[in-house]
């Protein structure tokens, strides 16, 4: 029997539901507790055997809200998600998250999940809380398959943006949908899995086979700032003891200023320093012109170089 959800990362073939072999480059695939691990064999960074041991993180599921001792705000995922399912209609649909980590415990209320929606979860995290584990650069799934893809704060820790990028206008049906928030003023913050910001204007770019239906700021120049005093901060300790004192300090001594994007969320000079901006749209059969992208600039530092 073939598997209906899943595919061969390597050559796209269907999978056997038996024993998740590949039916044309024969190819299998291991499984951990149920949960699939579709790796290419030649993939540098990840193996199955590096997941035997994988299972949900105990810790305490990824929360969307804001705090005191929270690094940043999020003003867009509460009034975004509800906009995007709007768009969804009435019918049943296919949700895949890229990157799910611990994000399902207050995502799939958000999403109606099981109610309304399926929603899948994806990651490369062993600790994390989802349904299969693969790498974003070769999504095992086929063309169309999924209705939405959503991913927060994924893309700046593959190796290949646009590779990725490419992957999910594949996965996702003709006139469907993504929702995606992606960092510009943010420090490291995923160690040596941290390589890309960027711009409202990069993150249009990268997703340019997407039609923007909405964009704007998840986290403003407040919160850019709390990080940039927290790592200033960091930068003089090195011990794992004295950094946590450090972020508790900075947290609770400046965690206020991240609280002023509610007041510069709307405000285009605020654009232009945005810890992170988000992106939804629909899947396009023509991709977005450069031209375009470049006249769409909402920031205040207009320069003309023709």
């Amino acid at each position: 029997m073939v598997h209906t959800d899943y595919q061969c990362p390597a050559c796209h073939g269907a999978l056997l539901d038996a024993g998740l072999n590949c039916s044309a480059c024969k190819a299998a695939y291991a499984q951990v507790k149920g949960r699939p691990i579709l790796f290419r064999a030649d993939n540098d960074l990840f193996s199955a055997g590096d997941y035997a041991d994988a299972k949900p993180d105990d810790a305490a599921p990824a929360s969307r809200k804001s705090s005191l001792t929270g690094l940043s705000v999020n003003l867009s995922i509460d009034r975004m998600i509800p906009k995007l399912l709007a768009h969804l209609g009435d019918q049943p649909q296919t949700l895949l998250v890229v990157g799910g980590g611990r994000q399902r415990g207050w995502l799939d209320p958000m999403l109606k999940a099981g109610a309304a929606h399926r929603v899948i979860y994806c990651d490369v995290d062993k600790w994390a809380d989802v349904d299969l584990f693969c790498d974003g650069h070769d999504l095992p799934f086929a063309d169309g398959f999924a209705d939405v893809v959503i991913q927060t704060a994924v893309l700046e820790h593959v190796l290949y943006p646009e590779r990725v990028a490419a992957e999910f206008a594949r996965v996702v049906r003709p006139g469907g949908f993504v929702y995606s928030e992606l960092p510009f003023m943010q420090q490291v913050h995923e160690g040596a899995y941290d390589f890309t910001r960027y711009t409202l204007g990069g993150h249009r770019r990268l997703l340019n086979a997407f039609e923007e239906i909405e964009t704007g700021m998840v986290a403003g120049p407040g919160t850019a700032l709390l990080w940039a005093i927290e790592n200033f901060a960091l930068a003089f300790s090195g011990g794992k003891t004295a950094r946590r004192i450090l972020k508790g300090a900075v947290r609770i001594l400046f965690g206020w200023i991240k609280y002023f994007d509610h007041l510069l969320a709307n405000k285009p000079q605020a654009m232009d320093g945005a810890s992170c901006t988000y992106f939804m749209g629909r899947r396009a059969e023509m991709r977005r012109s450069d031209a375009d992208i470049i006249a769409s600039y909402r920031g205040q530092k207009h320069i003309e170089h023709i």
